[in-house]
């Protein structure tokens, strides 16, 4: 079962966001971000991580007075949460047995309706959201209850895409909307399809091809190099990628907006390793001029140096962002994005 829109209808009852395929694993249904074959295609960490279910979500609208979702952990114990709309609801950790989750409607329902029409940005109070944790693999076990699809009118207008390394992904967060580009498109009130891959980001010209093919989102974040600081590549052979990378986007899409972020601050701006210092700064200068090469109104470069402050944003690896980082990444995108957007 494919599609190339952002939400896969599974078993005519729920919607499954940011899902391009599922697969049968047993008796159990498996979940993968990206179509299967393509995955097959790329480096190993991205392959492995096209199940790890970042930024996507079980969707459903509840249409008796219960429900319950079964799911199941591989390898170890995650957390998922529960939304109605943009309104949190509670959080559950999802064992390596399966876990019944208990699903009814608000007590206030009304009142979340009133205050959503209210700011008229996000999601209808009415549709329920279990956000999925960036690892591990999940596995939908069952579903129990008269649930029905999310409608289109129920989720917001603009659709966020998000292309990039662990960062992006989502590496270390604690909860699942805890990432940053998760809490950018939260603070815009827009929609997130996170195609992030944890040391995956390799650039590889067929998932270029992949993205734009797909005319499900509105406007991109797309960030470049950290995951190939260390793979056997030239810098020339990482500028021919990342210039086939936004030249293959524009083509398809020269409409949208792609917001361009070269690398975070991390542990080779500081360690005193010359050698790999300057292979950083110029990956940095490969991407913005690439930006410049292509430049256009649509094409907006982010300094990602300047997004994190690096005593209180980064974890003790000094790559990852700490929670605070990604707060931090967060709000000072959004920030960036909402005049562009005009939102």
């Amino acid at each position: 079962m494919t599609t190339n829109a952002n939400v896969l209808v599974y078993d005519g009852r729920v919607g499954l966001h940011n899902v391009a395929e599922t697969f049968q694993a047993g008796a159990e249904i498996g979940l993968s971000r990206i179509p299967l074959a393509l995955g097959a295609t790329l480096n190993d960490n991205a392959r492995m991580r096209t199940g790890f279910m970042t930024g996507s979500e079980i969707r459903f609208n509840l249409r008796g007075d219960h429900a319950a979702i079964t799911l199941r952990m591989l390898e170890q114990p995650s957390l998922v949460e529960l939304y109605n709309g943009t309104f949190f609801v509670d959080w559950y950790v999802i064992g390596t047995e399966p876990t019944r989750i208990e699903i009814a409607p608000p007590e206030r329902l009304n009142l979340l309706r009133m205050l959503q029409q209210e700011s008229k940005v996000g999601f209808d109070p009415d549709l329920f959201r279990l956000m999925l944790p960036w690892k591990p693999e999940v596995r939908l076990v069952a579903l129990e209850g008269d649930m029905q699809p999310p409608r289109r009118d129920q989720t917001p207008a603009l659709r966020y895409l998000v292309y990039g390394s662990s960062i992006s992904y989502g590496n270390s967060g604690i909860h699942p909307s805890g990432m940053y580009v998760q809490r950018t498109a939260q603070l815009l009130g827009v929609d997130l399809i996170n195609i992030g891959f944890g040391g995956g980001a390799h650039l590889e010209p067929q998932m270029a091809d992949y993205l734009a093919s797909r005319t499900d989102w509105d406007f991109a974040s797309l960030e470049f190099g950290i995951n190939l600081m260390e793979a056997p590549i030239t810098e020339q052979e990482f500028a021919q990628r990342v210039d086939y990378f936004i030249k293959t986007l524009v083509s398809a899409h020269p409409e949208k907006v792609l917001f361009i972020l070269d690398m975070f601050p991390y542990f080779a701006d500081y360690e005193g390793d010359l050698a790999l210092e300057r292979r950083a700064i110029n990956f940095r200068a490969i991407v913005h001029e690439a930006i410049a090469r292509n430049a256009s109104s649509q094409i907006i470069g982010v300094d990602a140096l300047t997004m994190l402050t690096p005593a209180s944003g980064l974890q003790a690896d000094v790559l990852h962002p700490s929670p605070q980082g990604m707060e931090e990444i967060g709000g000072k995108l959004a920030a960036i994005m909402r005049p562009v957007l005009n939102l």
